[in-house]
């Protein structure tokens, strides 16, 4: 006897994913390459892609649920931030801006609890961790940012 499932509409699927919790691989957007921030996830048959909210609104909700205090663990950007530099009350504007210029960095901000584990995956090759400091870091060098 064959059970059947029923297709999930793909924003549903992605949901879903959204919500898996962070296991020792990172969280799931990690997973997916940073594709969680996505908004316009969408079945071939849904038509044209329609963005669900503004990068303006989605940057804000990041900005506002980063823990406090926070870590960043990205790489040193000169006039930006410091490697491993704690910010408590929130991050200064600067850093803010390098954020949405380089998206892969907003996942290199942890909590105070979670920075003993990213820093060691950050020297572990294959995580996500030091997947995205090495395409943030790349991202520098290669002029977009000096």
């Amino acid at each position: 006897m064959s059970t059947t499932k029923a297709k999930k509409p793909a924003a549903e699927a992605a949901e879903e994913i959204k919500t898996i919790p962070a296991g020792p691989e990172g969280t799931a957007g990690e997973a997916l390459g940073g594709q969680e921030d996505d908004p316009a996830i969408s079945c071939p048959e849904d038509g044209p892609r329609e963005m669900k909210r503004s990068q303006e609104e989605q940057d804000k909700e990041f900005f506002a649920r980063l823990p406090n205090p926070c870590v960043y663990c990205g790489p040193s950007v000169r006039g930006v931030a410091r490697q491993f530099t704690v910010y408590t009350g929130g991050i200064p504007d600067a850093l803010k801006e390098f954020i949405r210029e380089h998206r892969a960095a907003k996942w290199l901000l942890v909590s105070v609890e979670r920075f003993a584990q990213v820093r060691t995956r950050l020297e572990t090759p294959g995580t996500g961790e030091f997947i995205l400091f090495r395409k943030v870091r790349d991202q520098i060098t290669h002029g977009r940012l000096m």
